[in-house]
């Protein structure tokens, strides 16, 4: 069995593979060639532990699952908060091949899924981004974004002012135009497409923030009692989601938005899979208000893993070990 650090995962997954391999990943999603059961979470002091199995059927056969745990008083510069391992095994014997780690693989196809979706939902030619948070997956999601939008003015928010002016100045060094935002409002005043990354379990992004035709990229996840969308903008947006299934048992946003009555009891909500292949619709007038809930699943995490574990091999990358 193989053994792959982050290090070496990082070396073998650049961004342009992730896109091209999640582009794969969703049109086999589409195609009815996965099998992804929910994640289960197990409750521990301080955070949680996610258990998130998946088999991709062939051309691109895959088994494995994600093991992640997520830790929010872990934030800050030396202990991530989301760390995460993922297990592979043969798909045909179920032999262990491969363990890897799994945080810079979540790290990375989280903001390229995000990306993919502004790609597809976004109006053409937006170039004026919001990003709310300041962690990990802020500074992700400005490298992915920057591949499918020309960025003409980026606001980034924060709690803290000077992690926001802290991404607003690395944007800088890269040539972005970038300002650190006094509040969410001021960020999300005339912005094209919000991404909203960060670990609140109360509302941060509300309708009267939000003009028309925007695009929206809700990422931070808190499970289903905790969320980043008020309910008028749930209300509002055309909904599009990674997991049908995810989004109606495991999305606070929607959940709590039902509950209040804001939306119906079986809400329209369409698979990004879906919108990416041609096969449901995603924006549908200028002026509509597009919602990307990334829930982030195992289908992503998996894809990923077997093109790593596939250059590893081809590269004679890693430690192998003897079960």
């Amino acid at each position: 069995m193989l053994i792959l650090s982050e290090a070496e995962v990082a070396e073998l997954l650049s961004l342009d593979d992730a896109f091209a391999i999640l582009e794969a990943a969703f049109a086999a999603q589409a195609a009815g060639g996965v099998d992804m059961p929910l994640r289960t979470i197990a409750a521990a002091p301080g955070g949680v532990l996610g258990c998130m199995p998946c088999r991709l059927a062939d051309p691109q056969s895959a088994l494995g699952a994600k093991l992640v745990t997520f830790f929010p008083g872990n934030a800050g510069p030396y202990v991530p908060t989301h760390n995460a391992l993922i297990a592979l095994f043969d798909p045909a014997s179920g032999v262990p091949e491969a363990v890897m780690d799994g945080r810079y693989i979540t790290e990375v196809r989280t903001a390229v899924v995000s990306a993919l979706a502004t790609r597809a939902l976004a109006n053409p030619g937006a170039s004026r981004l919001a990003i709310l948070g300041t962690g990990v997956q802020a500074r992700a999601h400005l490298h992915s974004l920057a591949r499918v939008m020309r960025i003409a003015h980026l606001a980034v928010w924060g709690r803290r002012d000077e992690q926001a002016e802290r991404l607003a100045r690395e944007a800088r060094d890269r040539g972005l135009p970038a300002r650190a935002a006094t509040s969410v409002a001021d960020a999300c005043f005339r912005a094209e497409v919000i991404c909203t990354v960060t670990s609140a379990r109360e509302p941060v992004l509300a309708s009267d923030a939000v003009a028309p035709g925007t695009h929206v990229n809700a990422v931070g996840f808190g499970g289903p009692a905790a969320r980043e969308i008020a309910g008028d903008l749930m209300q509002r947006a055309r909904l599009i989601v990674d997991s049908l299934e995810g989004a109606f048992q495991e999305s606070g946003n929607v959940r709590l938005a039902m509950q209040e009555g804001r939306l119906p009891s079986q809400p329209e909500v369409t698979r990004l899979c879906d919108v990416l292949t041609g096969r449901a619709p995603g924006r549908r007038a200028a002026d509509d208000v597009t919602l990307f809930n990334s829930l982030g699943i195992a289908l992503e995490d998996i894809a990923c893993a077997r093109h790593v574990l596939e250059r590893a091999r081809a590269q004679g990358i890693g430690t192998s070990v003897p079960l």
